[in-house]
């Protein structure tokens, strides 16, 4: 008999979850519901929407044919703020109910509200949602000059996007750009570029208050400075979307809590994406990995077992790929405190390797500017290969012996 199955969200996860069970089953139903009231589209678009770089007709990854052609109910505008597992029921805003045989919970995440004096909670200016870009392209009408408050990836890749717009470009940081992502070296090297493009970059500093006045606004650091601007937006991250949880049984810490089959604590219910918290592939730990890979492989495994197939999850893996005036850095997997065996090099063209290992696995990739596939080193990583023999000809040749090792690793 043909099954139910409802997906809170429309975004990466949710579309590869859905995705996956229709490959898997032609008949039963799959129904998307979104609190927003557009065609579901990449977040990590956003920063090119923003800069004009993206024509928004492209920001869109599935329209309504695409959506009639897989046989997809997608629903949009419409708030999901709670469930009632022993009825495998969901409640809505609008006070309306909906029965599910599978639930698959991919809510993703809110940009996170930082504590800041006089700040508007509500009203703050971020970049996390297609509605949040369109608030700040019109918040952005006849300003000249914008400050960033945070230096994670969607921090450094709203000041690009902002830049390459014509603005003067502060970043105030609460200790280096991309320390969560990059060493030392690396987001030194980063920095510098952003200098070189215009930005202005104020470390080691939290934002303590915050004072409009006559279209200003003014900034009161932790330092005791005071600076100026025209427009404040946070880029300080984001915590995964899960309020609407408290009391079905559904158990969350940082997220909701899933096993390596995508599975809650609950029968029939499923999470994936931004808002879960499941385990790494490296050591087991459990944590949040907001990033779009980490999303399609939560789906597929999600989708994959809410279809009846047992499968599951390897593990989420750490990987940011930072795109900025024609330059590239990217990292996966550990960092060199993780192990002695290791590869480092920066060369006179500016370019840097760093290949991290555990015996004879590769565990671990820093590369700037290097002409290398991420994808292939990420697969290396997740497929645990041998590297042994090839260490130094991978360091020396990486983009050549990365395809190399995988097109062995496929064909045994």
């Amino acid at each position: 008999m043909a099954k139910k199955h409802l997906i809170i969200g429309c975004g990466t996860a949710a579309l590869s979850a859905a995705k996956k069970i229709r490959s898997m089953n032609r008949d039963d139903q799959i129904r998307l519901v979104t609190r927003e009231h557009t065609f579901p589209y990449s977040p990590a678009a956003l920063p090119y929407l923003l800069s004009g770089r993206l024509k928004e007709d492209n920001l869109w990854v599935a329209d309504d044919s695409f959506l009639h052609e897989l046989g997809f109910q997608l629903e949009k505008g419409k708030e999901f703020v709670g469930v009632i597992p022993e009825q495998k029921e969901v409640l809505y805003k609008d006070g309306g109910r909906e029965s599910f045989d599978t639930l698959l919970i991919a809510t993703g995440s809110d940009a996170t509200k930082p504590p800041i004096k006089g700040l508007d909670p509500e009203g703050f200016t971020c970049l996390h949602t297609y509605e949040d870009c369109q608030k700040l392209l019109r918040r952005l009408n006849r300003k000249k000059e914008v400050t960033v408050y945070g230096g994670g990836m969607v921090a450094l890749e709203t000041a690009t996007a902002l830049i390459e717009r014509g603005l003067k470009v502060r970043i105030v940081v609460r200790s280096r750009i991309a320390r969560g992502y990059f060493d030392e070296e690396i987001g030194n090297m980063i920095r510098t570029i952003l200098q070189q493009k215009g930005a202005e970059i104020v470390g080691g500093n939290k934002i303590e208050e915050i004072n409009e006045e006559r279209g200003k606004t003014e900034i009161v650091l932790s330092d005791g400075h005071s600076l100026r601007t025209d427009l404040l937006i946070n880029c300080i991250g984001v915590e995964p979307k899960i309020n609407f949880l408290e009391g079905t049984g559904i158990l969350t810490r940082r997220g909701v809590v899933v096993d390596r089959k995508m599975r809650t604590n609950l029968s029939d219910i499923y999470a994936a994406g931004d808002v879960v918290e499941a385990r790494a592939f490296f050591f087991g730990q459990e944590g949040v990995n907001a990033i779009a890979p980490t999303a399609i492989q939560q789906g597929k495994v999600a989708g994959a077992n809410m279809a009846g197939e047992e499968t599951e999850d390897k593990g989420w893996i750490p990987m940011n790929v930072f795109r900025f005036f024609g330059h590239t850095a990217f990292s996966i997997g550990l960092s060199s405190q993780s192990s002695s065996q290791q590869l480092r090099d920066k060369d006179n063209a500016g370019i840097y390797k760093e290949l991290v290992f555990q015996e004879n696995r590769l565990v671990g990739v820093r590369f700037v500017d290097a002409d290398v596939d991420p994808g292939i080193f990420r697969y290396l990583i997740e497929e645990k290969v041998d590297v042994g023999p090839y260490k130094e000809r991978l360091w020396e040749r990486p983009r050549e012996m990365s395809r190399w090792l995988a097109m062995q690793a496929e064909r045994n």
